[in-house]
């Protein structure tokens, strides 16, 4: 299973502490089980597949598919950019998003 959590990690170009930030965990407890040094416990295999729609089945046994189906990169990789954004920049982008959503709209008629 360390195998499988490294590799969804990679899957999300991220760090150990960028990775555990999403499900509250510090890195000093995240790197011994990614390490083989302490063992994965049920309870942070369910953050961790709650965290980022990671199939249980797979993160466990490795059986595939790695995500559950309703998964979306994109989606995922836009509320990381919106979460490390200071809260001005979290306004400011959201509103520019519903301005896109209006002029979407008006060039639909």
């Amino acid at each position: 299973m360390r195998e499988r959590l490294k590799e969804l990690r990679k899957y999300f170009n991220m760090s150990q502490r960028e990775f555990c930030e999403r499900f509250s965990m510090a890195q000093s407890t995240y790197a011994p089980m990614e390490s083989g040094k302490k063992p994965i416990r049920d309870t942070y295999v369910k953050l961790i597949c709650q965290a980022y729609n990671v199939n249980e089945d797979w993160l466990k046994n490795g059986i595939e598919p790695m995500f559950l189906e309703d998964y979306d990169k994109e989606l995922d990789e836009l509320l990381r950019v919106y979460d490390n954004l200071s809260t001005p920049l979290q306004k400011f982008l959201l509103k520019q998003a519903k301005d896109l959503c209006d002029l979407q709209d008006e060039l639909r008629v």
